[in-house]
């Protein structure tokens, strides 16, 4: 567990490469320019971060943790399909925040990097629970992959296009019984 400071750092660290990268590109950027954006020094980004390749993985292990996090604080009163809906439409917002990012990243939706892998996997598990037991309560259909869904909101790029698009990938794995835009209008925002 790192110190406050430390994890601040870290924070701060991660927003300065995502901004960055998204402005110029991974080639165009030095470990140097990240530090001062994030206002700590080289030596501290090095002590997180043994390379710029392991700071833009981290950027992405980042996002992957908050998706588990908030699949496994999806726990409660609600329905599945209720938590479901509020972890695509989290991570359509996320997605679509970062876009320019991961673009400039090279990231592309269905290849996990290596560094994604082992918390990629702790989110699936969780994911594919609230998938199933929706999948028992009726809510979702037989047929449907947990894994589609959440590629297909992992390809929404477009801010503006954002809730239709998530609307779409809803609808299309959704029992028919269910209101699409009831559910979606009962989402919280993430931040």
């Amino acid at each position: 567990m790192l110190r406050s400071d430390a994890q601040q750092n870290r924070l701060l660290l991660l927003d300065a490469a995502c901004d960055l990268i998204a402005e110029a590109g991974t080639d165009d950027i030095s470990a140097r320019d990240i530090a001062d954006r994030a206002g700590v020094s080289s030596a501290t980004l090095y002590r997180h971060f043994p390379s710029k390749q392991a700071l833009i993985d981290a950027i992405s292990v980042d996002r992957w943790e908050r998706m588990s996090q908030w699949a496994r604080s999806s726990r409660g009163a609600r329905s599945p399909i209720r938590h479901i809906t509020t972890v695509l439409d989290r991570f359509s917002r996320l997605v679509s925040d970062d876009a320019q990012f991961i673009q400039a990243a090279g990231l592309k939706v269905g290849q996990t990097p290596a560094a994604i892998r082992p918390v990629r996997e702790v989110f699936d598990a969780r994911f594919d629970e609230l998938w199933r037991s929706a999948q028992a309560a009726g809510a979702v259909q037989r047929w449907a992959d947990p894994r589609d869904a959440v590629e297909l909101v992992g390809s929404i790029r477009s801010k503006e296009r954002r809730a239709p698009m998530l609307a779409t990938v809803v609808g299309g794995f959704v029992a028919p019984q269910v209101d699409v835009h009831h559910l979606l209008r009962g989402t919280p925002q993430p931040f």
